[in-house]
């Protein structure tokens, strides 16, 4: 959390990248998420609002993404950040699954909106 509290304060853009495990996003990326608490009760408020944008990318063997896109527009609103999208990549069961999908191409498009 050294490294990220001060990423985060200083960003223009959070994209979250996890693989879906359970009908959300990874243990790692939510108990980072969790621990960023910290930077919205100190004082300023470093985590809440600040023209602070965020996108998801997620994929996955199956194509249940209905409940962490619940979880990830509460997150967002919450947070007051602004939404630039998401790409979500079901059905990838084996290693090379993915390529050549139209995922692709709109998690590249979705990438050259942060700039």
């Amino acid at each position: 959390m050294a490294q990220i509290y001060p990423a985060v304060k200083e960003c223009d853009v959070v994209v979250l990248a996890t693989p879906l495990y359970y009908w959300n996003m990874s243990g790692q990326i939510r108990t980072a998420f969790d621990r960023l608490f910290a930077l919205e009760e100190s004082d300023g408020n470093f985590l809440r609002g600040h023209d602070r944008a965020s996108a998801l990318l997620m994929a996955a063997e199956g194509h249940g993404f209905e409940d962490v896109l619940i979880y990830y527009d509460h997150l967002k609103e919450h947070l007051r950040w602004k939404n630039l999208g998401h790409v979500l990549a079901g059905g990838n069961m084996n290693v090379g699954d993915i390529k050549d999908k139209p995922e692709i191409r709109q998690a590249y498009e979705l990438g050259k909106l942060i700039q």
